[in-house]
């Protein structure tokens, strides 16, 4: 039922009338990226998932259609915090349309962590897909979201306990990203800028005196940078009776959010079907906060239609133990290929 419901989604997104603005998405999207350069950032959020490329069009909209086939992930991180699990979920899915000359998805994210709110989002991005040179391409990413933070006032202890939480539990917003994607045959990287409009997603606002205001908390642009090299010394994929092909690949992700800046420097191989890959994330020095610089290890099975993986958090700062562990989880389903005129570049990169 899942599989006819999104060959549904496939066929309204085809309709020709949305060719026309592909053009001007592509300006709105360069446009934007840089506006949103400009200011200065206030508030974070946490890292959401080590596993990047197991979440591609959450860690830059522009991979939105990579693949030219229709692709379902779905990926579970979880921090065990002693009796206490907190978790963040995502699913996606995204498709190349040749009509829109670019691919379009839809995602939805829901992260629980910390004890005492949950913010869920569910947005729809579309990536312009312009073959600039025989042997390079580039994508141009524009997100747009609708973004809710859900406070549990249960968890607070309050000076009187007969007096009642607070009648505000919920604020929304929405939220726009952007980003941009190049790659060629052996190299692949890009920027993303999410919520650029920062989005208010304070209960209450308040102004420098401490009073209801003009100031709320909003949050903070999260600048986005990666680069990697996909090797294949074999050079051809593996086929049924011979050996199975090699990859390797280094990578290095900078992110950047208000007072939280880390430099994640994280190399992949494998024998297909198995992939393995290792992670090193420093946080930057920040004053009058504590940098948990972590290790993460990776394995996992990808079989071209569908891909397993599973990845383990060791924080190098003493907090990981038997009661304080961070798993994550992802499955990816791929889909429609055979239908697809794939006559562009499809990106190489190690998508667990």
């Amino acid at each position: 039922m899942y599989v006819q419901i999104l060959r549904y989604i496939d066929q309204v997104f085809m309709n020709p009338f949305l060719v026309m603005l592909r053009a001007k998405l592509a300006i709105l999207v360069i446009l934007t990226v840089t506006i949103g350069f400009i200011n200065t950032v206030r508030a974070h959020e946490p890292v959401l998932f080590s596993q990047f490329y197991s979440a591609p069009i959450y860690l830059n909209p522009a991979f939105a259609g990579s693949t030219k086939c229709s692709r379902i992930a779905m990926n579970y991180r979880q921090l065990r915090m002693s009796a206490d699990n907190m978790f963040t979920i995502n699913f996606s899915y995204d498709r190349y349309t040749e009509a829109l000359q670019g691919g379009f998805g839809v995602m939805v994210t829901s992260d629980m962590t910390n004890m005492v709110m949950m913010r869920s989002s569910i947005g729809a991005m579309y990536a312009y897909h312009l073959n600039v040179t025989r042997d390079f391409d580039v994508h141009f990413g524009l997100q747009a979201s609708y973004i809710r933070n859900d406070l549990r006032w249960n968890r607070f202890e309050f000076a009187d306990p007969g007096e009642p939480p607070p009648d505000i539990t919920w604020t929304h917003d929405l939220d726009f990203s952007a980003g941009i994607l190049f790659f060629s045959d052996a190299i692949y990287g890009g920027v993303a800028v999410h919520h650029l409009n920062k989005p208010n997603m304070s209960l209450y606002s308040w102004d420098n005196n401490g009073n209801e205001g003009r100031d709320p908390g909003r949050l903070n642009r999260k600048y986005t940078g990666h680069l990697g090299i996909y090797i294949e010394p074999a050079q051809r994929r593996p086929v049924p009776g011979q050996s199975p092909g090699f990859f390797i690949s280094p990578n290095i992700i900078y992110q950047h959010q208000g007072y939280s800046t880390h430099v994640s420097a994280g190399l992949y191989t494998g024998v297909s079907p198995v992939m393995a890959g290792v992670w090193y994330r420093h946080w930057l020095e920040t004053p009058g906060h504590t940098n948990n610089n972590t290790l993460t290890f990776l394995l996992g099975v990808n079989m071209d239609e569908y891909r397993i993986g599973y990845s383990y958090d060791w924080s190098l700062s003493g907090f990981s133990d038997i009661n304080h562990a961070i798993h994550e989880l992802s499955i990816a389903f791929r889909f429609n290929c055979a239908e697809r005129n794939i006559n562009r570049r499809i990106i190489n990169y190690p998508s667990f």
